[in-house]
């Protein structure tokens, strides 16, 4: 493992009003040094706690069967490999880890195959300090930091295949199946809440277990599953009765 591995220290952080939030443990991929410490500035003093660093797609896999982060920013282009390809690996044997891409590259084809791989966001390297802790917010509470027209344009190029018993580690209910459908548009659980007329919990209670039931580690993944499955904004009520 590289030299430029590097441990950082956890400290308690607090919200904007005081209360005490949970720390995040953060591993950054990129082969620049320069951006991995300004990164490494930019989360100093909130709950997004760097405790590594890598600077090629092998040594992300290395630190992160080391450290089992909770959430890793990973370079697409780097001179150690390529970051979708490391992706892949990461999101394979470590599915339940939330990967953010952070990326010099405003790419259609780049983000629909980070969406693909298994990325729970896609963010450029332009992005100014507040936005970059909002999105890694949502990303640690579950949210979806694609706009809906930037999920379903990357979903148009995953293509489908028959939805069969045995790609579900238990069936859908036809309720799951509406919320599902409605997930993936990139709605939030409010806004599906308002569509079906419950409670915006209870589109919380749904969304988790379609996640548990899909076998997915994300809302992002879940809707990766619809698309392939038939189930997007395109499929038939037919389509999604339980």
């Amino acid at each position: 493992m590289s030299d430029e591995v590097q441990n950082g220290d956890h400290a308690a952080a607090n919200d904007a009003q005081g209360a005490p939030v949970a720390d995040v443990s953060v591993v950054l991929v990129d082969d620049h040094a320069i951006w991995r410490g300004g990164v490494r500035s930019m989360l100093e003093d909130t709950q997004f706690h760097v405790i590594g660093e890598a600077s090629s797609g092998k040594e992300a896999l290395e630190i992160v069967d080391q450290l089992h982060p909770e959430l890793v920013l990973l370079d697409i282009r780097m001179a150690g490999g390529d970051g979708l390809d490391a992706l892949q690996a990461l999101k394979a044997k470590h599915p339940q880890i939330a990967v953010v891409m952070l990326t010099t590259y405003d790419n259609p084809t780049y983000m629909a195959r980070a969406v693909a791989g298994g990325a729970a966001g896609y963010l450029l390297k332009g992005v100014s300090r507040d936005e970059l802790i909002e999105a890694l917010e949502k990303v640690s509470s579950g949210d979806m930091l694609l706009t809906p027209q930037d999920l379903m344009h990357s979903l148009r190029g995953i293509s489908e295949k028959s939805a069969g018993a045995s790609d579900l580690i238990e069936p859908l209910t036809e309720r799951e199946h509406e919320v599902l459908r409605l997930v993936a548009t990139g709605l939030s659980n409010r806004d599906i809440g308002a569509v079906l007329f419950i409670a915006e919990s209870t589109v919380k209670t749904h969304v988790e277990h379609i996640i548990g039931k899909l076998g997915v580690s994300d809302r992002v993944q879940a809707a990766v599953w619809a698309a392939r499955h038939g189930l997007s904004s395109g499929a038939s009520a037919q389509n999604v009765k339980a």
